[in-house]
């Protein structure tokens, strides 16, 4: 009798999947944009609420966090200096800014000094990384699990 409700309980569930795609009308370019904020955020907060569960050092992809960190900062019209950047990767300043020079090379950020504070250095995500970030949130948003 378990095996019953179970395999009902899993129909009426993908019942529900299936209706819910096969009636949902397609995003608005307004709403799509907003999705892809929101993927981007959810998955930065998942991110972080992994590093509360098992140390970050077992699970860690800094160059990943910065590049989630530079694309949602550039999504809010907000400037990236070096260390908040060292610290949204969550390892040590040396290896963050190791990272930052590899995302450099490949083209996926830019660095320059800050006009206001020649001792500070602003950080940006190129539009080559924009690009490819926006893709990789294009496509979850587009899987419908961030719809705004």
């Amino acid at each position: 009798m378990l095996h019953v409700e179970h395999d009902a309980s899993l129909i009426k569930d993908l019942c529900g999947v299936i209706e819910r795609y096969s009636t949902r009308r397609p995003l608005t370019e307004v709403e799509q944009e907003q999705a892809i904020d929101l993927a981007a955020l959810r998955v930065w907060e998942a991110r972080r609420a992994r590093n509360q569960v098992l140390a970050s050092h077992l699970l860690g992809e800094p160059g990943w966090d910065m590049l989630i960190d530079l694309f949602i900062a550039e999504r809010q019209g907000r400037v990236s200096l070096v260390k908040s950047v060292c610290l949204a990767s969550d390892v040590p300043y040396t290896t963050a800014w190791r990272w930052l020079r590899v995302l450099e090379r490949e083209g996926l950020v830019r660095l320059a000094s800050d006009s206001k504070d020649l001792r500070r250095v602003v950080v940006r995500i190129s539009e080559s990384g924009y690009a490819k970030m926006h893709e990789f949130f294009g496509m979850l948003a587009r899987d419908g699990r961030f719809e705004p």
